[in-house]
């Protein structure tokens, strides 16, 4: 028994070693990658699997992330542009520690006033992927009976800006069609239910009372003063650090523990791709691979743990975003029906509908796995191929003569084979096969909470 302990702590420990090897290989292709899911938008050329015979594309349904934004507030390197300002102020510097200060500073002073906004990457990234969706799949555009196109948006603006550059790219390859856009309270249950559901048995959670007298803070509060930091840094600092400063050594006992010095010039390091007009690369000129992966693993596990399958929290995410799944079973059949004009539904969203989306379907892994949220990162599950800015799912629905429809599922515009259903060929399933699963998965997911009433 001690021996089997003993294969199976090394073998954990092989895994997570390729894991993290893996990790270093993918940061030193694209560094950008270490920004989780703030990371831009990847797309490679893709080779779609040829359709069984006679059947034709003619109906699209559709939910896509908004595309790159700019971070929810511009305080996100505080920490950073404090740390540099009061090592500046002792002389401590170098020209490098000078140069990084005004690229973190470029960054912070880029998002004001822009804070959770869409940026122009992200305009770009939803117009490329209009006009990929045309290009894959014209047979479904040049359909003269179905000619009607329905947008439906988050009531953010970033998605209702993303809505109007997805649609507007569309428009210019077919004008003549019928374009209609919702953005209202009642979608928000489906295109971004809350994820705020209690498990059966779990007692409601009760917002601490706020101390007498209590005002949240503004925006526009004085900056607070620097304080030097303490404790022990997580990670080894000083090869990143060196360089900055004229004397390492008064530099670190001025900041104390640098890890949250850092991590916030790590946080906007992974800004600088969504707003790239800046033309400032703070990856690439100061982190290695190394230092890249040590801040991005916790950050993918979270996400994992928050939005995806995980073992922690998958049961809760899947229960809560049954609606979105529904949805699409429902404007599929409506589309199917003779006598329907509709050639694509449209849906504009955020990451926190989109994974637990792809968590029910079973597929937000590629190896269709469940696990625990701290291997995540270990096991190879990258929330930057997962849930990056534009992500999207895309169900392509196909005929032929004898009205046989067949669907197929693309998870970031990639084909993706579902768990537990037999296609008919490659990634093609009968609808009718995929339909009963969906609602089969619906089911399961409504298993737990159902029971616990009874």
């Amino acid at each position: 028994m001690k021996k089997l302990f003993v294969f199976s702590l090394l073998m954990a420990l092989c895994l997570s070693l390729g894991a993290q090897e893996d990790a270093v290989r993918l940061f030193t292709e694209n560094p950008d990658r270490a920004a989780n899911n703030m990371h831009s938008y990847e797309f490679d050329p893709i080779v779609d699997t040829k359709a069984p015979k006679g059947f034709k594309p003619f109906y699209i349904s559709h939910y896509g992330r908004h595309g790159s934004r700019y971070e929810q507030n511009s305080t996100f390197a505080r920490a950073a542009l404090e740390g540099f300002a009061y090592l500046d102020s002792l002389n401590l510097l170098t020209d490098a520690g000078k140069a990084l200060y005004s690229d973190v500073n470029a960054v912070v002073e880029a998002h004001k006033g822009m804070e959770g906004s869409l940026t122009p990457r992200g305009a770009r990234e939803h117009k490329l992927l209009a006009q990929r969706m045309y290009e894959r799949f014209t047979p479904v555009f040049k359909d003269k009976d179905r000619m009607e196109i329905n947008s439906f948006s988050s009531t953010n603006f970033r998605c209702i800006v993303s809505m109007c550059n997805f649609t507007n790219s569309l428009t210019v390859k077919c004008p003549d069609h019928d374009f209609s856009f919702t953005s209202a309270e009642r979608f928000m249950s489906y295109i971004n239910p809350s994820l705020s559901v209690r498990r059966p048995g779990e007692a409601p959670r009760e917002r601490p009372a706020m101390p007498a007298g209590f005002r949240p803070p503004t925006a526009s509060a004085a900056p607070r003063a620097f304080t030097p930091a303490t404790g022990t840094p997580g990670y080894d600092f000083k090869r990143f650090l060196t360089p900055l400063f004229k004397d390492y050594d008064a530099a670190l006992a001025a900041l104390g523990n640098p890890e949250s010095f850092v991590r916030a010039i790590y946080t906007a390091g992974g800004l600088c791709q969504v707003i790239d007009f800046l033309g400032v690369d703070i990856y690439r000129k100061y982190f290695t691979p190394q230092e890249l992966v040590y801040f991005w693993a916790s950050g993918n596990d979270n996400i994992y743990r928050m939005w995806g399958g995980s073992v922690e929290n998958g049961d809760v995410i899947r229960y809560a975003i049954r609606p979105l799944l529904q949805d699409f079973i429902d404007k599929a059949d409506a589309a199917i029906k003779p006598g329907s004009h509709r050639a694509a539904d449209l849906r504009f969203g955020h990451d926190t509908s989109l994974l637990p989306l792809f968590a029910l379907m079973g597929v937000d892994d590629p190896q269709h796995r469940i696990m625990p949220y701290q291997q995540a990162h270990n096991m190879g599950w990258y929330s930057f191929f997962q849930i990056g800015m534009a992500a999207n799912c895309q169900m392509i629905f196909y005929r032929n003569k004898k009205g046989e429809v067949l669907t197929k599922v693309l998870y970031n515009e990639k084909e993706v084979l579902i768990p537990d259903v037999q296609p008919v060929s490659g990634p093609y399933y009968r609808w009718t096969d995929l339909k009963a699963h969906f609602l089969e998965q619906i089911k399961k997911a409504e298993e737990p909470w159902t029971r616990a009433q009874m």
